[in-house]
């Protein structure tokens, strides 16, 4: 699996792709650290490729990894959405781009409902952006129907929509990465927000670790999944 920027050991993904607030966010049992010391190990690839790939199309070869690659959301200030990580892969017939929202303990931000009296400010665009979210998932004008879901998630989903139609792939997958730390980490938290997510999607199935929801369909008929992986950190 080739990294963008050549990025092969933990000192050049810092470099060239460490988050923005380096002396919070890059440490020890953070997501971006223990995310990107999971990504460079050995076992990813074959790990992404049969708990995701394999499950929507067989024999895809992850072409390229994009650490911090960042979605156009829309043409309004601040549409844009960060990925953790984005990958573009392929067979010989079709291509899947996957997104990567990382978690230890970070909390998953603020609900819809929450975001929505935001927009109330002057200038705002939330309104807006949030329309064209739900519209697009749902085809779906009652934005009271979504209140209660993490706002974050639904960004999260929508980027890798827009990264998927920027290059022209028809597929794409969500996932949200878990990394557990100890018997304290947040997972169930984690877990009963997306769930949250997926019952939208009118799923009668369980949020566990490895499971793949979906296929779902936007209004532009981009064939989309949400991912759930729960992985353990990697001790130094």
């Amino acid at each position: 699996m080739i990294i963008s920027g050549e990025i092969k050991n933990i000192d050049e993904w810092y470099i060239k792709a460490g988050p923005k607030n380096r002396k919070t966010q890059w440490a020890v049992n953070h997501s971006a650290l223990e995310f990107a010391k999971l990504v460079l190990d050995i076992s990813f690839e074959n790990d992404i490729k049969q708990n995701i790939l394999d499950k929507i199309s067989a024999n895809q070869k992850i072409i390229l990894a994009i650490p911090e690659q960042i979605s156009k959301l829309d043409d309004y200030i601040g549409g844009q959405r960060n990925h953790d990580l984005a990958l573009f892969t392929r067979n010989e017939s079709e291509k899947i781009a996957v997104c990567f929202e990382a978690k230890v303990n970070e909390d998953l931000g603020v609900k819809l409902s929450r975001q929505w009296e935001e927009g109330y400010k002057k200038n705002s665009n939330i309104h807006n952006r949030i329309k064209t979210i739900i519209d697009c998932l749902w085809q779906n004008s009652r934005i009271e129907n979504y209140n209660e879901l993490k706002y974050q998630l639904l960004t999260g989903l929508f980027g890798t929509i827009k990264f998927a139609e920027k290059l022209e792939i028809k597929k794409c997958v969500f996932c949200i990465y878990q990394i557990q730390i100890d018997e304290k980490t947040k997972v169930t938290k984690t877990e009963k927000e997306i769930q949250k997510l997926v019952d939208c999607f009118n799923v009668n199935d369980k949020v566990e670790n490895n499971k793949l929801f979906g296929p779902f369909k936007t209004i532009s008929n981009i064939e989309f999944y949400i991912s759930y992986l729960k992985r353990e950190k990697i001790e130094d």
